[in-house]
């Protein structure tokens, strides 16, 4: 009956064929098993390269000189990926023998690869990758490698739509990020300092920057500016998405630098022992889909806490903590921040506190740090809190008397506790709280919460 359909009905079905995750492997779909179907089948797929996403994949163990002699001039991917085994003498002479067709090489991902192979890899990329949309280069951890030089990629990139790098010096990103202007998507981690002022200079010549990654590891101190901002600012007129990992110095000297009007996403994972940063305030205040939320989910690990506000997630906050496993230090950090700029938290009405997906042990904090926090949720009507996390809530909230309940969370009516059926000793953990509640005149109703996905999933 297959037989039956036109050649447009056929490139209808493998079009959706290509499209699902299921036939995909390593940048490309199945199309070669397709063509050995018939004749018929091989001439439609071949007649519709582009349409089809027709493309070559050569990974550290493919032959690539016999594949690219086999198959028609379609596009090259060039993969070395976390489930490939170590790069031997053999393997990376596939991945160079794919380099040397630089006129078709459209993708680069490069994720797992040793240092001296590295080098062999940047010295084969020294040349201009006219057609390269993709590129993804991450060296392995805890392997030395090279600095990327002024002539990686010929200096030039003027097809490159997506650029990640990681772990892996260039110092002449710069001056190399001026001849990539369509770039959409980059990300960049622990590549070498760059300043605030070259950093924001650079992504202004990038009209269609829809996400960034910023992150150092270590970098020169860099002081909170004491005068007034710039008098201009860089515009990023199409970012969406952003991400930070830095010390709190350097992003306040990069957000008082930038404009970003179509922002929807902010994530920040901020190290310092200081966290009056007035310029991040500014910069929240000029975006208006960065204002208050009704909802808001505290997620705690083992070492680790963060704030998400929003649904779907709109601001996520992870602090740095100098000490390892200081949950104290986080809190009190979060509550410095939130607190200079108090109309992030006080509008949320739903708030959840729930502990990570992977676990969690009983967190040990002290009990003024969450209450120190809670105090800014002055809109929320419903709390929720997941099972393991109750004994925690509950310690903290037995601390305030009947002159003092009404001073945390003054609105709330419904408290939802997860585990509440299946154990008595739930609400006893809390029944302190709700009698306090109850004398000062607003009392509070405890009910069962059947936990759903969090916010984002």
């Amino acid at each position: 009956m297959i037989d039956m359909l036109p050649d447009n009905a056929l490139l209808d079905i493998f079009d959706f064929y290509k499209d699902d995750p299921g036939n995909c492997f390593e940048g490309t779909w199945g199309w070669k098993l397709l063509t050995q179907v018939c004749r018929r089948w091989r001439h439609v797929i071949f007649g519709s390269p582009r349409r089809l996403d027709l493309r070559l994949v050569c990974g550290p163990t493919t032959p690539t000189k016999k594949l690219l002699d086999i198959w028609p001039l379609f596009p090259i991917t060039v993969t070395c990926l976390p489930s490939h085994t170590q790069v031997d003498g053999n393997s990376l002479e596939n991945l160079i023998a794919a380099f040397e067709c630089r006129d078709r090489t459209s993708q680069i991902y490069i994720h797992h690869i040793n240092g001296p192979a590295l080098e062999k890899v940047v010295v084969a990329m020294n040349e201009p990758f006219p057609v390269l949309t993709d590129l993804w280069l991450r060296r392995m951890k805890n392997e030395s490698g090279p600095v990327l030089p002024e002539t990686f990629l010929g200096g030039s990139a003027p097809s490159l739509r997506s650029f990640i790098l990681a772990d892996i010096p260039f110092p002449a990103f710069p001056k190399f990020i001026l001849s990539a202007t369509q770039i959409v998507r980059l990300y960049l981690y622990h590549i070498g300092y760059i300043s605030p002022e070259v950093m924001t200079t650079c992504l202004a010549t990038l009209p269609s920057l829809d996400y960034l990654f910023l992150g150092f590891r270590s970098f020169p101190y860099i002081p909170v500016e004491k005068g007034p901002p710039p008098l201009t600012r860089a515009v990023l007129p199409t970012l969406t998405r952003l991400s930070f990992l830095l010390f709190s110095e350097y992003f306040e000297a990069f957000v008082a630098r930038v404009d970003t009007p179509l922002l929807k996403r902010l994530y920040l994972s901020l190290s310092s022992h200081n966290f009056d940063i007035p310029q991040f305030h500014n910069f929240v205040d000029r975006i208006e889909s960065l204002g208050p939320s009704n909802q808001a989910e505290m997620e705690i690990s083992y070492g680790d806490i963060k704030m998400n506000l929003g649904s779907p997630t709109r601001f996520e906050l992870d602090v740095g903590c100098p000490i390892l496993y200081s949950l104290d230090w986080q809190l009190s950090s979060m509550t410095q921040i939130f607190g200079q700029q108090l109309r992030l938290l006080s509008h949320v009405e739903r708030l959840e506190i729930r502990e990570a997906p992977w676990g969690i042990h009983e967190p040990v904090i002290n009990s003024s740090l969450w209450l120190e926090l809670f105090r800014l949720f002055i809109a929320v009507h419903s709390l929720y809190v997941s099972e393991k996390l109750v004994a925690t809530v509950a310690a903290v909230l037995k601390e305030l008397t009947v002159e003092t309940v009404m001073e945390v969370f003054p609105v709330l009516y419904n408290l939802y506790l997860e585990g509440l059926q299946s154990s008595g000793s739930v609400q006893d953990l809390i029944n302190p709280f709700v009698a306090s509640r109850q004398l000062s005149g607003h009392p509070v109703v405890i009910q069962s919460w059947e936990r759903q996905p969090s916010i984002d999933d």
